[in-house]
């Protein structure tokens, strides 16, 4: 795949290969763990964190001292490993040393990313976050899929798994994450021969529009027609009831977090809010694999008349916040972020099915 700007796109369709290439491809699946299970990942969970924060506090205390006491410190942390972790903290012996091998090496690429200007100075993990996660490696076969579940390193039983797609190729690591410790999951990276679409020889050009997300000047078969009213109305009778509890609770003089009603209409609009996501990230990844399909060139433009709109938009906003007060509409189905995650599918399937991918600019022609 190349990604260029270009005018034209004369001779950019170009033979396809005959060899698959290997890639890493990841797949998510959920988890229905046992309590002993549960026990051990949260377990991990807080091994790796406190590995994590250990490695990055000797870090953090080389920062005011002298050249010849940061050498020495630097010394000193080269030769502080997870391994000699575990003589000072023996509850680290009981986890797995490949997740907290990860965790030193996650600690490393924050610091690489820091001194690159890619990142902000890396920040102690809290106990408090809604996600928590760890990595394992499969060595010796340590993780495979099987017919009663995913076996894991460190676990004498199989985790219950909804496998609801197959899995292609070797398994090269496994990262188990949880929310709030009740929804569990994993995510397996597998190195497979993905083999390149068939050419077509066509080209298509795309921008990006608010209500459906492309705008092509050819049109695209096989795409679902994308529709959120349903779970749009459910999700405003979901605010206004939640809002209904949070008043009945005020006027109870009541907590809200000690409110059981206004918690449970709280984790129903969550889960509305989660379902509306992952409709359009299911559209996406159709809208995206389709493009691909039938088009050897995708040619992406913006339009000029985008930034037009925005202005607009701005003005309307602000004379209406003048008299009335401005909630959020929901004729524009889509964001420009949900365009950015479509430009990232598109050039990562690109890249395994050997497409291409034009960026041009229609207004100066560069």
């Amino acid at each position: 795949m190349f990604l260029r700007k270009a005018a034209t796109t004369e001779g950019i369709i170009s033979e396809g290969r005959q060899v698959p290439i290997k890639t890493l491809k990841a797949y998510r699946f959920a988890l229905y763990p046992d309590e002993a299970q549960k026990h051990f990942f949260i377990q991990t969970f807080g091994c790796v964190r406190f590995t994590y924060n250990m490695l990055l506090t000797l870090r953090q205390q080389e920062s005011g001292k002298t050249v010849e006491e940061r050498t020495s410190a630097r010394l000193q942390k080269q030769k502080m490993t997870p391994a000699k972790l575990k003589k000072d903290y023996p509850f680290l012996k009981a986890t797995d040393s490949l997740a907290l091998a990860n965790a030193q090496r996650n600690l490393e690429k924050a610091f690489q990313n820091y001194y690159r200007g890619r990142a902000s100075y890396p920040k102690l993990k809290s106990k408090k976050s809604a996600w928590q996660s760890y990595t394992t490696n499969n060595q010796g076969h340590t993780i495979y899929l099987a017919e009663d579940g995913l076996k894991l390193p460190k676990l004498k039983s199989k985790v219950l798994v909804h496998q609801h797609r197959s899995v292609a190729g070797k398994i090269r690591s496994a990262t188990i994450s949880a929310k709030n410790r009740q929804e569990f999951y994993v995510s397996l990276l597998c190195e497979e021969d993905i083999p390149a679409l068939p050419k077509t020889g066509s080209e298509i050009e795309i921008a990006y529009d608010p209500t459906g997300l492309v705008v092509t000047n050819k049109p695209i078969v096989g795409i679902p027609t994308f529709c959120q009213t349903q779970v749009l109305e459910k999700l405003k009778k979901a605010q206004r009831r939640l809002s209904c509890r949070a008043k009945s609770a005020q006027r109870r003089n009541a907590k809200l977090e000690q409110a059981k009603n206004y918690q449970k209409q709280k984790s129903q609009v969550q889960q509305l809010y989660i379902h509306k996501l992952k409709q359009k990230e299911d559209f996406t990844e159709q809208l995206s694999i389709a493009l691909l399909r039938q088009f050897d060139c995708i040619i992406i433009t913006k339009p000029p008349e985008l930034r037009e709109n925005k202005e607009s938009k701005a003005a309307k906003t602000v004379k209406k916040s003048k008299h009335t007060t401005v909630f959020p509409s929901f004729e524009d189905n889509f964001t420009l972020s949900d365009w950015n995650r479509l430009l990232l599918k598109l050039k990562y399937k690109a890249e395994w099915y050997e497409k291409e991918l034009v960026f041009i600019c229609p207004t100066n022609g560069k």
